[in-house]
């Protein structure tokens, strides 16, 4: 378990370098995607709803210190998207990689309109027509590009991990059921 956080703490830490270093460079239609949002529906598809809030929360405080004018607000949507992805572990596939494109796209769909109220409805402005035009839908699409590389490196990196954790169960004698990440393990006896 304690291998499992540190890898996701490893890829939050990767998320974070490259959505403020190589992908603030690289804007479409003046806007970035979004990295972290990536990793939280990842990891909500892949790992399930515990460790998709786990990633959300951090992802999100960690803008929050960074970029934000009030501390929690993206640490709330962030948690919101990974506990909604969290679902969707259940039709987890291994070697589907559309699916997942569907999620990180209806994930940040669901990201921008909570950034709308957050941000723009409670002041004031209420021109969504603008917003989705300007913002929301060149977003999904070009966060959507992005993901078709970014997932399939998630998904091998917990392809490793679940091998690896899978003969260190098997060599300390234990019976594994998977459920993604959440697994429960019995002792033979």
């Amino acid at each position: 378990m304690i291998f499992k956080f540190i890898l996701i703490l490893l890829e939050i830490i990767i998320s974070y370098l490259l959505q403020t270093s190589v992908f603030s460079n690289l804007t479409l239609a003046d806007v970035v995607p979004d990295i972290f949002l990536i990793l939280t529906a990842s990891m909500g598809y892949i790992s399930g709803k515990n460790t998709a809030i786990m990633t959300g929360f951090i992802s999100g405080l960690i803008l929050d210190f960074t970029f934000g004018n009030l501390i929690g607000v993206y640490a709330l949507m962030y948690t919101v998207i990974g506990y909604f992805c969290g679902f969707t572990n259940r039709i987890y596939d291994n070697e589907d990689y559309t699916l997942p494109l569907f999620i990180i796209g209806g994930a940040e769909f669901l990201f921008n309109i909570l950034y709308f109220v957050f941000f723009y409805l409670l002041s004031g402005n209420v021109d969504f027509g603008y917003f989705s035009m300007r913002y929301l839908f060149p977003r999904v699409i070009y966060t959507v590009l992005v993901s078709i590389v970014l997932y399939r490196l998630l998904n091998f990196n917990f392809n490793i991990f679940e091998k690896i954790d899978r003969r260190k169960r098997l060599k300390n004698g234990e019976v594994i059921e998977y459920t993604g990440f959440d697994f429960v393990g019995r002792r033979n006896l």
